[in-house]
């Protein structure tokens, strides 16, 4: 009678099914419309500062008549976030084609095998190695919407070492968005907040790189510690009976060759370039997206594919981003409607009266946590900077911060928690990618986002002490 029971119970914990991520979306964008109806409207006036950037007056908050969603603002939202996102979109169609002619080449394959065949039974060391490669392009800047183009061969490697789809995102998607939210690069986020908060662009270089090698250690600790107990016990991971892990004969095995390693060489040649280029030049998108056409194109002949098995490789890729790509776009819809619904700037305003309660050393890490919750409602990480630096910044000088320590608060929060947040359309293709469930994610990432938060909070209350500037 008892085991009838369990087994009852065991059938109705099977019986719930977590929602599909546009399901998710979706009830983010019903509970924010629902928001603009409660939370009072208000806004900021915009100013254009003497470098030409637009941001808001910190002193002029006013609240303004209620603009609750309607209906139709809510159906239109979907479109107008992938209007919104649409460059980002067809870039990922475009780099998930150009990887795919790589992957089908088996280059990739190749090398994985070669990494295994000469680090033996250490091949765990394959992690932290790639994983500090992703945080170096994240910290310039290369890697960040990008990085899902980058699941596959993160999902290849992962499948290789037997491991689970959760390593094969840490290892690429976690170890980039590191990079890029303890950057001391990145133009569109670090740069555009220092230059608000009137700061030498760059500044405190050496107090971010600190920082940047202490999440990275504690973040490929953790990464190695979870991929040991799955390739120990494969019960043990948390995605357990989510995932296949193909078994790979050793005739099936992809040995590595000359033509392989000319096309790794093609991609590091590439990858340099365009890194060079985004860091002195500040290239975009469209830099990146003709390089890799070049990479891809070049690596499928050099890998001896023709002119229709390219073409095919190219559509196959395309169609594996369409369901991350458009996902970017519907998450873009949930800052759209805080926006149309006036109840962003209110957000903000609400937590800049409360930080001015509080010391320097306490207000510094609370600024942290406002720049944590404000993430959840606007994803952008340049559209955060413009929205809570003109405040951050005087509030700074208020409270007894320096506005180094404001910028380094916003440039923490912002990023580190796009790895939990669903609001983060990059996060939520990458998991999609890989097919983990999102409360299967939160599981994993959460214990990490909390030591991430530990040492951000405690890196600050450091910096107000000796007054980093």
């Amino acid at each position: 009678m008892e085991a009838n029971k369990k087994n009852l119970n065991v059938e109705k914990k099977r019986g719930f099914k977590v929602p599909n991520a546009y399901i998710i979306v979706i009830g983010i964008m019903i509970f924010v419309s629902i928001l603009t109806y409660i939370v009072p409207a208000g806004k900021y006036a915009e100013i254009t500062t003497a470098s030409g950037t637009t941001v808001l007056d910190p002193n002029s908050f006013t609240y303004v008549e209620q603009q609750g969603i309607s209906l139709w603002q809510f159906f239109t939202a979907f479109y107008a976030g992938l209007q919104k996102n649409q460059a980002i979109i067809f870039f990922l169609f475009l780099l998930g084609g150009y990887f795919k002619i790589i992957i089908d080449t088996k280059a990739v394959d190749g090398f994985i095998s070669l990494l295994i065949d000469k680090l033996g039974n250490k091949v765990l060391i394959t992690i932290p190695i790639l994983m500090l490669v992703m945080s170096l392009l994240g910290d310039a800047g290369v890697l960040i919407n990008p990085v899902v183009a980058f699941i596959p061969i993160g999902i290849l490697l992962a499948n290789r070492l037997k491991l689970d789809p959760i390593c094969a995102v840490a290892v690429t998607f976690v170890a980039a968005y590191q990079g890029f939210s303890t950057t001391q690069l990145c133009g569109p986020t670090l740069q555009t907040a220092q230059a608000i908060a009137e700061l030498p662009v760059l500044s405190g270089f050496g107090y971010r790189f600190v920082i940047w090698a202490i999440v990275f250690v504690a973040t490929a600790l953790y990464t190695m510690r979870y991929a040991k107990k799955v390739s120990q016990d494969p019960t043990k991971s948390l995605v357990y009976g989510d995932y296949e892990i193909m078994e790979v004969k050793e005739d099936e095995i992809t040995k590595f060759e000359a033509r392989h390693g000319i096309i790794m060489l093609i991609m590091l040649v590439g990858f340099g370039i365009y890194s060079y280029g985004a860091v002195k030049y500040s290239w975009g998108m469209d830099y990146m997206a003709a390089i890799f056409f070049i990479v891809g194109v070049s690596g499928g002949i050099v890998g001896g594919l023709n002119g229709d098995q390219i073409v095919k490789s190219f559509v196959d890729g395309c169609k594996e981003m369409c369901f991350s790509a458009m996902l970017m776009g519907c998450a873009a819809a949930i800052s759209i409607l805080l926006s149309e619904g006036s109840i962003l700037h209110t957000i903000t305003h609400a937590f800049a009266l409360f930080l001015q309660n509080f010391p320097a050393y306490i207000s510094a890490p609370l600024m942290y946590v406002a720049n944590v919750l404000v993430n959840f409602f606007v994803s952008s990480g340049s559209g955060q900077a413009v929205v809570v630096m003109p405040i951050m910044a005087p509030l700074a000088d208020l409270v007894g911060v320096t506005r180094q320590l404001a910028v380094c608060a916003y440039q923490f929060g912002d990023g580190l928690s796009n790895c939990i947040f669903p609001t983060n359309g990059t996060m939520m293709a990458c998991i999609a990618l890989a097919g983990v469930k999102y409360e299967k994610w939160l599981k994993w990432i959460l214990p990490l986002f909390v030591i991430w938060s530990v040492i951000i909070m405690i890196a600050l209350m450091i910096g107000v002490m000796i007054g980093i500037a």
